[in-house]
């Protein structure tokens, strides 16, 4: 085989060509250049392809051919080169050139010799930021030295778990108990509730620290948002936007200063995304100790978030939808057995669902265990979960035959009873229902029937025949027992009206018909005042006395044959906010059935006392056990699980009859800020706490979104038509990085819309990370098309930092020009305060 020309030459020649190789290899080795992975994947392969070798020296038969030579891709450099083969010949090898190290940024600082040979590389921006964010999180926390907003509701809440004192909340307990945990640790007792808004706290009260725990999320909030835009590809600039915007948000500024729930719930929200993006990035490495290590973070942050606020379901839902994905990319991968996609699916089920169930199970477990004395959350739970309760005023119900301690209930008594599920009183007074409700249906405008929460002297129904007598002032000497089915009238004992119900349409149930104390306008208002009594535990067939104990029952309508119901839902204003009590045609819900609470009963005669005598012996074997859930077992109390389950009932009934507030603000409002939430204001001075956001931030935050959405779409598009605008690399990273904040924002907004509760601006909150960081990652990405403007590059370079230099001053400017709203110093006159004022729906108190 003839060689080409040039290849030969001297030994010598041939050795030191052999050294510049090896040294040339070494430095390489040495510099460890960053490289995308898809580029040190493809020089890999394309290194261990047998090189193209053309040798002079091959005269042995029988030498299989070399493998056949695959050209690399076009974005990887080559070049022919000679070697010495090792056997006194030449051989032609084509070397890969490795794309040079990126520039080395200024604010990253790289050890030239490892410290305990291990590479360190310290990012001083990140470290700046986050040193900032504890300063400003941190800064004046004591003031104002006064109870805040819903300090009042989450420091009362940690006063009763000192004094273990039953409460009820809508929110699970962890929040809470961490509140608690700081003051038992700085001997704190409980004695303060936190009453009122402007109360001052005492010495006692270690309010500070507890105010801490909220800014320390406020401040580890700022490196998990740039942990996270670094997870999704984003460059250092692009991450220190968005710790920057994070940290100048006043809103975010006001929450992890006051002793509330959300610095909790929106740190975990996204610790929790940070921690199955790192899982993502150990996919190569499943099973190792980081992926089992980032996997229990995630679902402890999960559990953490669930164990605060339900709402932390939402990001139950994002990290799964994150989790969705991933697997659907091993399923995708032939080499991955069907046992070990079983595996895959096992880890992330026992990580993302097991463990936050089990710490779900574990902090109600403490929150019965120490909640062991009877409070003002009795109110709010069943009778059988009081009598749990030390120092209840609920007499334990008996469980067998007649109670012992219940006298025969006759007509002419005075009773007051309570729903079983809203645990509210059957409540009147004087107040009609307005004529016209807002969306234009009329009602009876007759006197209002509601459930209050409260025993009150309007709770009281006076027991009668119907018909006997037509007017209910006539007193009447019918005292005959009452006897289950028995067909009555109620006339509620203050306002003397008999309880009606007829076909007008309930208040916010417009399904339902109104129930209403009857009021003689005309003729045309037909009475129907009768109830059917339908005792709960009895035989139908046999007429047993109604016994005024622990006793449920029903009142059906007789001529709409539907019962009476508590429906959960809260009236307006002019119901005073408390519960609607309509008629339902499903009877047999459990919100239907009531429990006697009190009974005045009519004076007894001989003869009634040998009466009731004579029925309690009658009818002691005829009664069935009274329903319940628990043990016959007096001794034997509710189980957890009873306790549990009745709870999660309890909260998510409570969630919905959350009523109007003049300050609530609907979703529609949030994006743009077009309402605030006033949290305190100085006695004295126009000093005050409001939660106002960065109206900069806000605004071009929102604009950001329909950008950024209108540059993927348009990038979609092109794309379909095959017309590429940037490289496949950067469009896969615009794309996901880009959905995954997109969906996070949408996930923990648009859910808002369907809740017909009372919301407030805070309720936005968690979702407003996700804006500043897709706002950065549009900044960002224009950063990229700067760099690659071919008319005049370093002039359009420097004329896009010049304007996101810009933006970012009038950030920090807004910043403190609303700073006084957040800190709650300095007081503002009423002229600085009003050209504050820059939208007409903002509530900015001034005093006087």
């Amino acid at each position: 085989m003839e060689e080409p020309q040039g290849e030969r030459g001297s030994p010598q020649k041939a050795g030191k060509e052999e050294e510049k190789e090896r040294k040339i290899r070494k430095r390489s080795h040495k510099k460890k250049p960053e490289v995308q992975s898809e580029v040190k994947s493809e020089v890999t392969q394309l290194e261990a392809t047998p090189s193209e070798v053309t040798s002079s020296d091959v005269s042995q038969q029988g030498t299989p051919p070399p493998p056949q030579y695959q050209s690399p891709p076009s974005h990887i450099q080559t070049e022919l080169v000679q070697v010495h083969d090792g056997q006194g010949g030449f051989k032609t090898v084509r070397l890969i050139k490795r794309p040079p190290p990126p520039p080395t940024m200024w604010f990253l600082i790289s050890s030239e010799k490892p410290w305990w040979n291990v590479p360190v590389t310290v990012n001083i921006l990140y470290w700046v930021m986050t040193v900032f964010a504890f300063i400003i999180r941190f800064w004046r926390i004591d003031l104002p030295n006064c109870v805040v907003f819903d300090e009042v509701h989450f420091g009362k809440f940690a006063s009763y778990y000192l004094s273990q004192t039953f409460f009820f909340d809508v929110h699970p307990p962890l929040g809470k108990l961490i509140f608690a945990l700081i003051g038992y640790w700085n001997d704190f007792d409980g004695s303060f509730l936190f009453s009122t808004i402007g109360e001052e706290f005492p010495s006692e009260v270690p309010y500070v620290i507890m105010r801490g725990a909220s800014a320390l999320c406020g401040a580890l909030l700022i490196p998990t948002i740039y942990e996270i835009m670094v997870m999704l590809g984003f460059t250092h600039k692009g991450a220190l936007l968005a710790c920057f915007f994070t940290l100048l948000d006043n809103s975010l500024q006001i929450q992890s200063r006051v002793i509330m729930l959300d610095s909790f719930v929106i740190l975990f929200t996204y610790l929790s995304v940070l921690g199955y993006l790192k899982v993502y990035h150990c996919r190569a490495v499943s099973y190792s100790r980081r992926w089992h290590c980032w996997l229990a973070i995630t679902g402890i942050s999960l559990g953490i978030l669930l164990g605060v606020k339900y709402t932390g379901l939402i990001a139950v839902g994002c990290v799964g939808l994150l989790g969705l994905c991933d697997l659907w990319q091993i399923v995708g991968d032939l080499a991955v057995d069907k046992l070990d996609l079983f595996v895959h699916m096992a880890h992330r089920g026992a990580y993302l669902l097991g463990i936050p169930l089990l710490m779900n199970f574990v902090l109600f477990y403490i929150h019965f265990y120490v909640l062991v004395n009877a409070g003002p959350g009795n109110a709010f739970v069943s009778l059988d979960f009081q009598d749990t309760l030390k120092g209840s005023p609920v007499p334990p119900p008996v469980r067998y035959s007649v109670p012992e301690n219940s006298t025969l209930l006759r007509y002419g008594a005075s009773i007051s009873f309570r729903n079983q599920d809203s645990s509210c009183w059957l409540h009147s007074h004087k107040d009609l229902y307005p004529l016209k409700y807002p969306d234009g249906r009329g009602s009876s405008y007759q006197q209002q029937v509601t459930c209050y929460e409260f025993r009150d002297p309007n709770n009281y129904w006076t027991i009668r025949k119907p018909g006997i007598p037509s007017d209910p002032s006539i007193p009447t000497n019918d005292t005959d027992p009452v006897r289950n089915n028995d067909v009555i009238e109620l006339v509620h004992t203050k306002t003397e009206k008999l309880l009606n119900s007829h076909d007008v349409a309930a208040p916010l149930s417009p399904a339902n018909q109104e129930i209403a104390g009857y009021i003689n306008y005309s003729a045309k208002f037909i009475p129907y005042l009768h109830w059917r009594i339908e005792l709960q535990g009895v035989k139908d067939d046999i007429p047993v006395f109604w016994a005024s104990g622990k006793t449920k029952f029903r009142f059906i309508h007789v001529n709409s044959n539907q019962a009476m119901a508590c429906t959960g839902s809260r009236l307006p204003e002019w119901g005073f906010q408390q519960f609607e009590v309509a008629t339902d045609r499903a009877v047999e819900s459990s919100h239907t059935l009531w429990v006697m609470d009190d009974a005045n009963h009519v004076n007894s005669t001989d003869e009634m006392l040998e009466e009731e005598e004579t029925l309690r012996n009658e009818t002691a074997n005829q009664f069935q056990p009274l329903p319940s859930r628990r043990p016959r077992d007096p001794n034997v109390t509710m189980s957890f699980w009873e306790k549990y389950f009745e709870m999660q009932g309890r909260m998510l009934a409570a969630h919905g009859n959350l009523g109007d507030h003049q300050f609530g603000a609907s979703p529609a409002q949030w994006p743009l800020l077009g309402k605030t939430l006033p949290y305190w204001l100085h006695n004295k001075t126009n000093a005050q706490i409001t939660l106002l956001g960065n109206p900069v931030l806000w605004w071009s935050g929102t604009g950001g979104i329909g950008i950024f959405s209108v540059v993927l779409l348009f990038y979609l598009v092109r794309k379909r038509r095959n017309i590429n605008d940037i490289p496949p690399v950067v469009f896969e990273q615009y794309w996901t990085s880009g959905l995954v904040l997109m969906v996070g924002w949408s996930a923990h907004y648009f859910p808002y819309f369907l809740l017909s509760r009372v919301l407030f601006l805070h309720h936005y909150l968690p979702a407003l990370p996700f804006k500043f960081m897709l706002l950065a990652a549009l900044f960002d990405h224009g950063y990229y098309w700067a760099n690659r403007c071919k008319w005049y590059p370093k002039l359009m370079k420097l004329f896009y930092q010049g304007l996101v230099f810009l933006y970012c001053f009038s950030v920090l400017v807004t910043f403190f020009l609303f700073a006084p709203f957040a800190f709650g110093y300095p007081a503002l006159t009423k002229p600085q305060i009003m050209w504050r004022r820059w939208r007409s729906h903002w509530d900015l108190l001034i005093r006087g």
